[in-house]
């Protein structure tokens, strides 16, 4: 279970946005957001739940284990 107290809307909302899209910079097109705001806020999420959500893979992003557990929460709440 994930604590709540550490998620908020617009965290998880970037963080899915480029779980989905696969890299921060696709996510900035669709969120209509600069880059340095979605990194921040990911960067926000990651220190509240003491655990990193993405690895690089070349030029992509891939979901760490916690990051799929927290991908799966954000997305019934985005879907």
């Amino acid at each position: 279970m994930l604590p709540t107290n550490a998620l908020n809307y617009q965290h998880l909302l970037y963080f899915w946005a480029v779980a989905k899209e696969g890299s921060v910079a696709r996510a900035t097109q669709v969120l209509h957001l600069a880059q340095p705001t979605i990194s921040g806020q990911i960067r926000v999420l990651e220190r509240a739940l003491g655990e990193r959500l993405f690895v690089r893979r070349g030029r992509h992003l891939a979901l760490t284990e916690v990051g799929q557990v927290v991908f799966r929460y954000a997305d019934e709440m985005f879907t």
